[in-house]
């Protein structure tokens, strides 16, 4: 009984910092696996997102284009009325 004793007492303290270390490594596991996930779900989402806004960006460029095709006939169109009335205006 004494040696059992004396055993706890030299190795006591080893054995609380040994069983606290494990406890601290699986706890730290678990929320390491927890954050990886969190972030594999977060970067899921920010590539969807991504995707999302490259298609948004397209369809705004094709508009783009069809904005200032639209400007440039009614450019010509004015320049046409424009001719056309001075043309007018000539004759009289």
């Amino acid at each position: 009984m004494e040696q059992i004793v004396q055993m706890i007492g030299t190795y006591g303290v080893s054995f609380v910092i040994v069983a606290i270390f494990l406890w601290d490594y699986c706890s730290n596991k678990k929320k390491t696996s927890e954050n990886q996930e969190v972030i594999k779900t977060t970067l899921e989402t920010v590539g969807k997102t991504t995707t999302t806004i490259a298609s948004c960006l397209k369809e705004m460029q094709q508009q783009n284009l069809n904005t200032a095709k639209s400007l440039e006939l009614l450019q010509t169109q004015m320049e046409n009325t424009d001719k056309k009335i001075d043309i007018l205006l000539e004759r009289k």
